[in-house]
């Protein structure tokens, strides 16, 4: 019998051996709080462009892109918003990378956080050109200027490490038994994340499309998954400290 135990521990995968619990109650304050400075960002995010879009004269959330709402006048409150946002997904980036410490994703998905941070504050310094619509009477250039091929980049840079950053938390998920369960809504996550930014891309220069609504959307779905998270690391501790 114990050389059948041996042998099991020896074939065991080296992910399942290496990849540490993640647990709320044993995070520290400052990651805990790193942590939930992402969740907290990209709520932030949502809720400054959602304001914005609904008081800007001209504007539809449902047709526009959140990048739109960085012409016209105001714009510059959209440009901070993506720089605010990237700088506080930095701090999330850390403190991820200290929640996770070894095992299955624990350098990627912090490393993909940096990623999405880096777009977004590229996104903040370079605006995109005007599109059909807004702002009114705009329309998008013949040939795309420096500053609009740099602010789409950026974007594709961020929207895709939020995809890739959810495949790598599903893949952590599964190597952790108290998280698998997790595994298939955060790999769903990245699936909706790339289908709605997908729509949103064949469909965002058509007059009276729902591009806006399927961004939203495609930014939406991963923040869900964030602070769902961060409510399961809250429960930890409080758990923890309840049965102390």
């Amino acid at each position: 019998m114990s050389t059948s135990r041996t042998a099991s521990t020896r074939i065991a995968p080296a992910s399942a051996r290496t990849t540490p619990a993640l647990d709320g109650a044993a995070l520290s304050p400052t990651t805990l709080l790193l942590v939930a400075s992402g969740v907290f960002g990209s709520l932030l995010f949502m809720g400054v462009y959602l304001v914005e879009g609904a008081t800007r004269p001209g504007y539809s959330t449902l047709h526009q892109a959140i990048s739109a709402l960085s012409l016209g006048p105001g714009g510059w409150m959209q440009q901070a918003n993506f720089i605010v946002f990237g700088l506080i997904s930095l701090c999330a980036a850390l403190g991820w990378r200290r929640a996770l410490v070894s095992g299955a994703g624990a350098l990627a998905y912090p490393i993909l956080r940096v990623i999405e941070a880096i777009g977004l504050i590229g996104d903040g310094f370079f605006s995109q050109d005007p599109a059909p619509g807004y702002p009114a009477g705009g329309s998008a250039p013949a040939t795309p200027t420096l500053t609009g091929i740099l602010h789409n980049s950026f974007a594709v840079v961020a929207i895709t490490a939020v995809a890739l950053s959810a495949y790598v938390l599903a893949w952590r998920f599964m190597h952790d038994p108290r998280w698998r369960a997790w595994a298939l809504p955060a790999l769903i996550t990245g699936v909706l994340t790339m289908v709605f930014i997908a729509i949103f891309g064949a469909v965002n220069m058509q007059p009276d499309s729902l591009a806006g609504l399927y961004e939203r959307l495609s930014t939406a779905v991963s923040s869900v998954l964030s602070l769902a998270v961060l409510v399961r690391l809250l429960l930890d501790r409080r758990a923890t400290r309840a049965a102390v």
